[in-house]
């Protein structure tokens, strides 16, 4: 597995959060370059050994957590933006892992529950990455592992209230051409 050097340089390197002097000092990064390592880890068994990608598998984690839901509540609950949502439904109802039921007395509503062989495949899947989880926090002693706990349930709800406040103006939807409209508008002289 090839991961960038600098990234394994600053491993090395405990971060300076209180006042990030560069991108290996910010908790994102820090934070995404853990996600991209531990979650590659989680992808290759999920399309290597039972054929499902990384968002199938949330969305069967999440099913077999709380059951059935709409299709829009659970975009919400996992990373799975909703544009992604139908594309990950579709996949997953095309190899009978879930099924679409529609709401009684509401034709346009419909919630999505897994089927016995979802259900039998996030048995087999779950203990596989359970153990990733194991593996990854192995070096940390209970205390620290609660206090990493108690810090990211933190964080997240920082994070929230900082996404509240921080909603960018006048965004350029995809539909307008996204980030690229918004960049080729700054340059001088385009």
């Amino acid at each position: 597995m090839g991961f960038p050097k600098a990234s394994l340089a600053a491993q090395s390197q405990l971060p300076e959060f209180e006042d990030p002097k560069s991108i290996f000092d910010l908790l994102n990064f820090r934070l995404s370059e853990l996600l991209g390592i531990s979650g590659s880890l989680v992808t290759r068994i999920c399309e290597n050994e039972y054929g499902i990608t990384r968002e199938e598998w949330q969305f069967v984690a999440m099913l077999a957590e709380l059951n059935a839901m709409s299709p829009s509540d659970l975009a919400a609950r996992t990373t799975v933006d909703r544009s992604q949502a139908s594309k990950t439904l579709r996949g997953l109802m095309g190899k009978g892992l879930v099924e679409r039921q529609p709401v009684p007395g509401d034709g346009r509503r419909a919630r999505v529950l897994l089927t016995q062989a979802g259900a039998a495949l996030f048995e087999q899947l779950f203990p596989r990455v359970v153990q990733v989880h194991h593996e990854l926090l192995q070096d940390l002693e209970p205390d620290a592992r609660q206090a990493l706990a108690r810090s990211l349930n933190a964080m997240q709800a920082r994070a929230l209230a900082v996404a509240q406040t921080h909603k960018p103006e006048g965004a350029t939807g995809r539909r307008q051409g996204g980030s690229r409209a918004r960049w080729k508008a700054s340059l001088p002289g385009v």
